[in-house]
């Protein structure tokens, strides 16, 4: 696919763009002047390799910039074409992908998911009988986030999470709240592998990404490598340096963050969107659908952390607000050295993307809210600076923190050798204790952890992969039944839960 290189055209025009009451709108000569200095030095203040950024406005890109590095050497560019792990934004498409079938009749919305999987079942049982894709893509099923389950498991199938998903314990009734969660979108792919008769990644190809032009826009990391410019995913140390983590397998998350992109490869989707559902003289899905993915169904919770913010609300793979008056559709993302945030502001005819090769950094979201204040000839907010003050008083005020102490002067109450075997869970799966000349290892789903004495017979878990960290001091605990012998253990999967209990299957 040809590429394009997109350098900024707006004029002083933009600075009378509508704003909502009670912040009048200043004209700048040039609303982007100074703008790529700034851009990188906040990406530099944020300790962030790579970032890249994008711009479309009235139907047309008009600014396209790479600043930093793709890789932990540095010697490789970011560039506009550079891919990055879009994360959940990938749910938006999930929704599309329903969206179009919803369209063609072949699906609907609130109509029971078990129509469309019958070996649909929850933890909650028949509360649940009625939970419909409209739930499940705005995160009020009632089930909390069990990440781990899918979290670098290659070999974890759509079929296999749905038999997993009856133990699986929920945390809310159906529809009372907001709880994200991934697992909900991977299954809504399943649906549209059986509405569709194609897998999920074809439909998507065929029906969204090959009539938007977005030909480089993958599906994993492995893909995502035979290009030759694309990011490496990095993570922060204690130290504040970034390192290059390995690209790892994300095939079983699939619907709910798989897909990978470049901001010049993500433009054409934000015609669309703001288009709502028509690209380019084309329909792809119907004014009534695209205002369906919009529509906010569920408080997110919460105080907005500023006053030019109103409360969160979520849609169908959208979150929406209300930004200095104004409306907003965004989503961001996260995943393996990856952030990411879509910002849509349909009124103002306005899309921003911005891709980070750091996990876990709030700097996409923040250097676009800046980069509209300055298109809409806004008083700036510093949303950059007013969030490096945050991080650095919470970094202050964590180094201030007593760390968790485990009980003095406790032992193991047997060998080390009696707490080997494999323990099970017919939800999250199964965790294989090992023993070796280091001491007790554990690995679930090929993510290898030393198991460190804390106290009696419960354990610290230590990664031994940098990227593992989901499992630092995760705390072990193992049980013996009447007989003495060790028959379960316990490990805290999500913080939403108690300790899920894995019952020793062999060893």
């Amino acid at each position: 696919m040809q590429r394009r290189a997109f350098v900024s055209l707006l004029g002083a025009s933009l600075g009378a763009g509508l704003v909502g009451p009670g912040y009048a709108a200043k004209r700048k000569p040039d609303p982007l002047a100074g703008l790529d200095a700034e851009l990188d030095l906040a990406r530099q203040n944020w300790r962030v390799p790579g970032l890249a950024i994008a711009v479309i406005k009235d139907g047309a890109p008009i600014y396209a910039k790479g600043f930093g590095w793709r890789d932990g050497a540095k010697t490789q560019a970011v560039t506009p074409d550079t891919l990055f792990g879009c994360a959940s934004l990938t749910k938006a498409f999930t929704s599309a992908t329903v969206a179009l079938l919803v369209d063609e009749g072949k699906l609907a919305w609130d109509e029971p998911v078990t129509t469309y999987l019958p070996e649909f079942k929850m933890a909650g049982g028949v509360e649940y009988a009625s939970l419909s894709l409209r739930d499940m893509l705005s995160h009020r099923t009632g089930l909390g986030t069990h990440d781990l389950v899918w979290y670098n498991n290659e070999k974890l199938t759509k079929i296999e999470l749905l038999a997993r998903l009856p133990y699986l314990d929920t945390s809310a009734p159906l529809r009372s709240q907001y709880q994200y969660n991934n697992l909900m979108y991977i299954l809504a792919g399943l649906v549209v592998e059986r509405a569709s008769g194609q897998s999920w990644e074809a439909f998507t190809e065929a029906r969204l990404l090959k009539p938007l032009g977005m030909g480089r826009t993958g599906f994993s990391p492995s893909q995502m490598a035979k290009d030759t410019d694309f990011a490496f995913g990095h993570k922060l140390l204690p130290s504040k340096q970034a390192v290059q983590i390995p690209l790892r397998p994300e095939d079983a998350i699939g619907p709910a963050g798989e897909l990978y992109s470049s901001v010049n490869q993500y433009l054409p989707w934000m015609e669309l969107q703001l288009g709502r559902g028509q690209y380019r003289g084309k329909r792809l899905i119907s004014v009534a659908q695209s205002e369906a993915m919009w529509a906010p169904l569920v408080s997110t919770g919460g105080q907005p952390e500023a006053t030019e913010l109103s409360r969160g609300l979520y849609g169908l793979g959208w979150r929406t607000d209300f930004y200095r008056g104004m409306r907003r559709v965004a989503h961001g993302g996260n995943l393996n050295g990856f952030s990411s945030r879509v910002t849509l502001f349909p009124e103002q005819n306005v899309g921003i993307i911005a891709f980070a090769n750091m996990r876990g950094t709030p700097l996409p979201g923040h250097v676009s809210l800046d980069l509209f204040d300055r298109l809409m000839g806004l008083e700036p907010a510093n949303w950059s600076a007013r969030g490096l003050a945050r991080r650095d008083a919470n970094e202050a005020k964590a180094a201030t923190q007593p760390a968790p102490m485990p009980i003095p002067n406790t032992t193991p109450s047997r060998e080390l050798s009696a707490f080997v075997g494999t323990f099970g869970h017919k939800g999250y799966g199964t965790w294989t204790v090992t023993l070796d000349e280091a001491g007790l290892r554990g690995t679930y789903n090929e993510m290898p952890i030393r198991l460190k004495h804390w106290h009696y017979d419960v354990f610290n878990g230590q990664p031994e992969r940098e990227d593992d960290d989901d499992l630092l001091d995760v705390k072990f605990a193992f049980q013996a039944d009447v007989g003495g012998k060790i028959r379960s253990l316990e490990v805290q999967m999500d913080s939403d839960f108690l300790p899920a209990v894995f019952v020793r299957t062999s060893g």
